[in-house]
């Protein structure tokens, strides 16, 4: 190969070019969008809002003005959530596809981030270390648009209150970005925004708190390893006190505090979310559940919007073996760390992103598709190394990946038609859930809404 874009030819010294917006960057930023809107026509076409859009939203009267005091006291730790949602309001009213188009355009800047974080990565790796066999904008072209296309995105891009995934991971991903910036070009500005942008994240959803972590995997893993790691991790700590919003907001929680954002038991357990099950009962469902969760990024097939996910209340055959899989994983993390560590980065992302979410504090739906959000694009990042980190004839890798991204986009396209009607998407739910009641409630109250009581 000896094609000077291509990452195991480069010479060394290239992360100069970190920082640059070029031609080809410009238009994986268009496609990323165009074929986006493409992939969610049908959705958002869905003139609907369900579940915690209408304690949120539609029934929430803090939305219905720019009164920023009232905002914050509402949404807490979700505050930037709930003034989107405020200036959503003003603009288009209580119409559902208004709500769904920005959710739409943020998940496009997302997959956009997501390829300036990869392929800043791979720069910064290629420096040191043959990587990939297929031009650098390719690979990071090829992630993002995994991210993108991935059926598991539906779900948060159009159960609007999911705004706040969707915000987290914007501003998440954009301080990681920043952070490179800072950490291989030195100039004190890019950590400037970087301080400013993990304050947003804080300020989108509770699971910002892992931010730190990851500065300090990506630390780990690209910029130091194991030499001068602990000298360079001073540079994270004030990102660990800005972590301390989300506890300090939760504490400090109003009792006029609306919908999704009411989630602790602030009086007594901040770290126990309200109306759920035990820390034992949780901890033993997650593990089969983060199972669940690696086999819908890998398989997304039989996806739902309202699981019924069966309780594990003692540590069974089946907790087991979900154990014994999980730890795998981390051992693949592990051996993978000394050759290609970009493998160990997106498992530990994959961890990291979900621990919050997945790990010991009971949260009252032990499933959701949305949590998936950010640990996708780990599964992204590890997709294109698996594909492209041989030497194998280019053609046929070129042709893989193509066949990946049509899949993908098959299984969207076909989920978004499914969003795009209230009807079928209760129905779809009630024939994988037939034995809980809530979408049968939800469904009879569609019905009320039409004045249909056949």
């Amino acid at each position: 190969m000896t094609n000077s874009m291509t990452i195991h030819s480069m010479p060394h010294k290239k992360t100069d070019q970190l920082g640059n917006f070029n031609g080809l960057d410009f238009l994986a930023l268009i496609g990323l969008i165009v074929f986006g809107f493409v992939l969610y026509f049908h959705a958002l076409r869905g003139s609907f809002f369900c579940l915690d859009d209408y304690s949120s939203i539609v029934y929430d009267p803090v939305i219905k003005n720019i009164d920023l005091p009232r905002i914050f006291n509402a949404f807490n730790t979700r505050f930037l959530g709930g003034l989107s949602f405020a200036l959503n309001f003003q603009w288009c009213g209580l119409n559902p596809e208004g709500y769904r188009l920005i959710n739409l355009i943020i998940h496009c800047l997302n997959a956009f981030l997501l390829y300036l974080l990869v392929k800043s990565t791979l720069i910064i790796f290629s420096d040191t270390k043959s990587v990939l066999f297929c031009p650098l904008e390719w690979g990071a072209f090829l992630g993002s648009m995994i991210f993108l296309c991935h059926p598991i995105q539906t779900e948060p891009v159009n159960y609007i209150t999911q705004r706040f995934v969707l915000m987290e991971a914007f501003f998440y991903l954009l301080t990681l970005y920043l952070y490179v910036l800072y950490r291989f070009l030195g100039e004190k500005k890019y950590l400037i925004f970087a301080f400013l942008t993990a304050i947003a994240v804080m300020l989108c959803k509770e699971i910002g708190m892992t931010l730190p972590l990851m500065l300090t995997l990506y630390e780990f893993c690209f910029v130091n390893q194991v030499k001068g790691f602990w000298q360079s991790c001073k540079r994270i700590i004030p990102f660990f006190a800005i972590a301390l919003i989300v506890p300090v907001l939760l504490l400090r929680t109003p009792s006029q505090v609306l919908g999704v954002a009411n989630i602790a038991n602030s009086n007594s357990d901040i770290i126990k979310a309200k109306y759920s099950i035990n820390r034992g009962q949780y901890f033993l469902t997650e593990l089969n559940v983060v199972r669940s969760y690696v086999r819908l990024l890998f398989l997304p097939i039989k996806q739902n919007f309202d699981y019924d996910y069966t309780i594990t209340k003692a540590f069974d055959l089946k907790t087991l073996m979900s154990c014994i899989f999980l730890i795998s994983l981390l051992c693949a993390a592990y051996l993978a760390f000394k050759f290609y560590r970009i493998i160990t980065f997106s498992i530990f992302w994959f961890f990291i992103a979900l621990s919050v979410e997945s790990g010991v504090i009971p949260i009252g739906n032990v499933i959701a598709e949305y949590r998936l959000y950010l640990p996708s694009a780990a599964f992204a990042f590890l997709a294109l190394i698996l594909i492209y980190f041989r030497k194998e004839d280019q053609k046929k890798l070129y042709i893989l990946g193509v066949l990946i991204l049509i899949y993908f986009s098959m299984l969207t396209y076909q989920r978004n038609r499914v969003w795009s009607d209230e009807m079928v998407l209760w129905n779809d739910i009630i024939q994988k859930s037939p034995h809980k009641a809530r979408p049968y409630l939800n469904r009879g109250n569609y019905y009320f809404r039409q004045d249909n009581f056949i």
